[in-house]
């Protein structure tokens, strides 16, 4: 019997050994103690704009006579001798084809076939198809829209999450509020954002909203393909108890069994 209860014993032990060994597993980016680490200063707004990159899809929307027939088929009215053109137009926003960056940094577009687009702001990429259609449209209007943009946040403990930015001016708090808020867990006061600057570095910001200080910080506007990682207060009692609940079921229902075979 005493041999049996150290084994028990022994067994609970290293039950709980091996169950400490898990605690904060599913923790992601921890930055060590000793490490000698700085932060990077938070930027309000994006130091420049948004470039475009492999992966990325955009939407291309042409007109001519600086978007003279779009604006008529918006505002119903009649674009003279052909009544269809304005019902195309239309069709052409509502029904807007969205077109692929390749890993070439090239996008193969309606009259112009390939061109290179990777590593070029919105505006400008506006302004080469403009200079490429005005050899054969009179004064080409184009607006381009990028349909992918989204972020990624791990809210504290839970699922993580995908959000689109339908808004190029999208917060920080708004994205947070997109994600369902800051859970129960979460830590509103180490928020980590790890913004990519150049294809193989980020930029990690550090930022504190559990204070009537940070709103200046919540302000900050997100770019797409930004990671917003919240820490979390891990819940060392209930974790210990979950993790070897099942164990100690049975180690109880052996002792039972034990006790009533045993004379």
């Amino acid at each position: 019997m005493r041999d049996f209860k150290l084994f028990i014993f022994f067994g609970i032990a290293l039950l709980l050994f091996s169950s400490c060994a898990n605690f904060n597993s599913n923790i992601l980016f921890k930055i060590s103690r000793n490490a000698d680490f700085e932060y990077d200063s938070i930027p309000l707004e994006p130091e420049e704009d948004f470039r475009l990159a492999p992966g990325d899809r955009f939407s291309f929307l042409f007109g001519t006579n600086n978007g003279e027939k779009i604006i008529l088929s918006q505002s119903g009215v009649s674009t003279g001798g052909n009544q269809n053109v304005g019902a195309g137009q239309m069709r052409m926003q509502n029904n807007q084809f969205t077109y692929l960056v390749r890993q070439d940094g090239k996008a193969n577009l309606p009259l112009l076939g390939d061109i290179h687009v990777s590593g070029k702001t919105i505006l400008a990429l506006e302004n080469e198809i403009k200079t490429l259609l005005s050899e054969n449209y009179i004064e080409p209007f184009v607006q381009i829209r990028v349909t992918n943009q989204r972020v990624i946040i791990f809210p504290g403990k839970g699922d993580a999450q995908v959000v689109g930015l339908s808004n190029a001016n999208t917060s920080l708090l708004e994205v947070i509020a997109l994600a369902g808020g800051i859970r129960d867990e979460a830590r509103s006061n180490s928020i980590k954002l790890m913004r990519k600057i150049n294809p193989t570095k980020r930029e990690i910001y550090k930022i504190d909203l559990s204070t009537i200080e940070g709103l200046k910080d919540a302000q900050m506007i997100v770019q797409s393909n930004d990671y917003i990682y919240i820490d979390f207060k891990p819940r060392y009692a209930s974790s210990i108890l979950q993790e070897i609940s099942p164990w100690l079921n049975l180690i109880t229902t052996s002792l039972l069994v034990y006790n009533i075979l045993t004379p």
